[in-house]
């Protein structure tokens, strides 16, 4: 595996855009069910997770990088736990902001 970075960031309103392509995801776990999580991104809508077996999301709220693939679900291969409470309006913002024009060059980490 190659060293993470810079991939884009996104929420579930970008996943078309990424089919194929390694992303970086802030989101809330909804559910964990084995090796398939269900998490809230930062714009609501839910994404299915594929995790590695050796893949632990413990706290509320993570940040997943994995390949968009073309069902519109994520093959994780790096989960980082990132605490109980974080503000996801302000992730959206982020998302949003290095998404657009405005923020081009904004690097992911």
């Amino acid at each position: 595996m190659s060293r993470p970075g810079p991939e884009p960031r996104i929420n579930s309103r970008l996943l078309n855009k990424y089919q194929g392509q390694t992303v970086r995801l802030t989101a809330k776990v909804v559910n964990v069910n084995g090796d398939t999580a269900t998490v809230e991104a930062s714009d609501g809508g839910q994404i299915g997770v594929h995790l590695s077996r050796e893949m632990h999301l413990s706290d509320t709220f993570v940040e997943i990088i994995g390949t968009v693939k073309d069902d519109l679900t994520i093959k994780a291969f790096l989960g980082f736990n990132m605490g109980n409470s974080l503000d996801m309006k302000a992730v959206n913002a982020v998302v949003e902001l290095a998404q657009s024009h405005k923020g081009e060059g904004v690097l992911a980490a």
